[in-house]
C-alpha cells in the first residue's frame, strides 16, 4: 500500500499540464466566494440555487435520487441494533458491498443530469480553479445513511480520517435531505489539509493507515475546531478531503446525498463509473474530466 501512494505522490509531483496550457476559468461572484472558502479552510458550502441556478436540473436530480432512496429503505435490516461494518450503515447505489452486487451498474450518460451537474461549468470551474489544473472525475455514487438510535462505537468513515485518492482530493456532497445533528452530518477540521495548521498532524501519505489513533487525535484537535455541516436539502458541500473529516453517524434520521470525487491526472485512482457518450457539446474541461 505504501508503495502505491509513493508512486502516486511522484506522479502528481511530475505532472505536466493535461491541456496545454491550463487556463483558469472565469468565475462569477458565487464561485469566487466558494473558492475563497475552499482555499482558506479546505471546505465551502453553497446552495444549489446559488451556485448552479438550474431548477429543471435540480428536479431531474431529485426525482432520480428519490427513487434510489425508496429502494434503499427496503434494504435496511429491520432487526439490526447497531452496525458492525460500513455496508450496514451506508446503502450505496453504485458501489458493490463486500458481499453481493451493486444495486445498479455505474454507467452515466454524458448528457444526463448527473454529469451535467458534476462536470458542469458551475461546479467544475471551482474544482479546477482550486487545484490549478484540469481534474478528473473518478467516482460518483448515491448514499443513504441508515440511522441507528442506540449508541455504538463509530465504524470506518464515521471516524476521523484523511482520504487516500490524491494529496488534495476534492469531494462534493449534494444533500437531498435536511441534515441536522441526528442525521449524521459531514464533519470537517478546517486547516487540516497539507500546509494548514493541522496539516502536519498525522500527515497525508506518510503511513499506510489513514485513520489516526482516536484518543491522540481528540487530544490534539479540540472539539471547538470541528466544523459540523448541518444544512438543508439543496446544499452543496465542496471540500478537500485530504483534510480530516468524518460523517454518517446518524441517530434518528436518514441522510441522503450524492457524492463526487475529483483528482489530478497524476493520481493512480482509476474511474469507478462508465460514461455513455451521447454526442458532443461538452466543454474541453468537462470532456477531459470524463475521459
Amino acid at each position: 500500500m505504501r508503495r502505491l501512494f509513493e508512486r502516486q505522490r511522484t506522479a502528481v509531483e511530475e505532472l505536466a499540464p493535461p491541456l496545454d496550457p491550463f487556463v483558469a476559468p472565469e468565475l462569477n461572484d458565487v464561485q469566487r466566494r466558494v473558492l475563497d472558502d475552499l482555499r482558506g479552510r479546505g471546505i465551502a458550502t453553497s446552495g444549489f440555487d446559488d451556485l448552479v441556478g438550474d431548477d429543471a436540473l435540480w428536479a431531474e436530480l431529485r426525482a432520480d435520487i428519490d427513487a434510489f432512496a425508496a429502494r434503499a429503505v427496503a434494504q435496511v435490516p429491520a432487526d439490526l441494533a447497531r452496525p458492525e461494518h460500513k455496508d450496514q450503515f451506508l446503502v450505496r447505489r453504485f458501489r458493490p458491498p463486500k458481499r453481493g452486487a451493486p444495486m445498479e451498474e455505474a454507467r452515466l450518460a454524458s448528457n444526463g443530469p448527473w454529469l451535467r451537474f458534476a462536470a458542469g461549468d458551475a461546479l467544475l470551474g471551482v474544482v479546477n480553479a482550486y487545484r490549478g489544473m484540469y481534474t478528473k472525475l473518478v467516482d460518483f455514487d448515491h448514499w443513504y445513511t441508515v440511522p441507528f438510535p442506540e449508541s455504538y462505537e463509530r465504524v470506518k468513515s464515521q471516524q476521523w480520517h484523511r482520504d487516500p485518492e490524491d494529496q488534495h482530493v476534492v469531494k462534493v456532497f449534494l444533500y437531498f435531505s435536511d441534515v441536522d445533528e441526528d442525521a449524521g452530518p459531514f464533519e470537517y477540521v478546517p486547516g487540516s489539509t497539507p500546509g494548514g495548521p493541522y496539516g502536519a498532524l498525522f500527515p497525508w501519505g506518510e503511513t499506510d493507515s489513514w485513520y489516526p489513533p482516536v484518543e491522540e487525535f481528540e487530544r490534539q484537535v479540540p472539539e471547538s475546531d470541528h466544523l459540523l455541516v448541518t444544512a438543508p436539502a439543496g446544499t452543496i458541500v465542496i471540500c478537500d478531503t485530504s483534510g480530516f473529516h468524518r460523517g454518517g453517524y446518524a441517530r434518528a434520521k436518514p441522510r441522503i446525498l450524492s457524492t463526487h470525487t475529483y483528482v489530478s491526472p497524476g493520481s493512480t485512482w482509476g474511474r469507478r463509473f462508465e460514461v455513455d457518450w451521447q454526442g458532443d457539446g461538452l466543454s474541453p474541461a468537462a470532456a477531459f474530466a470524463l475521459r
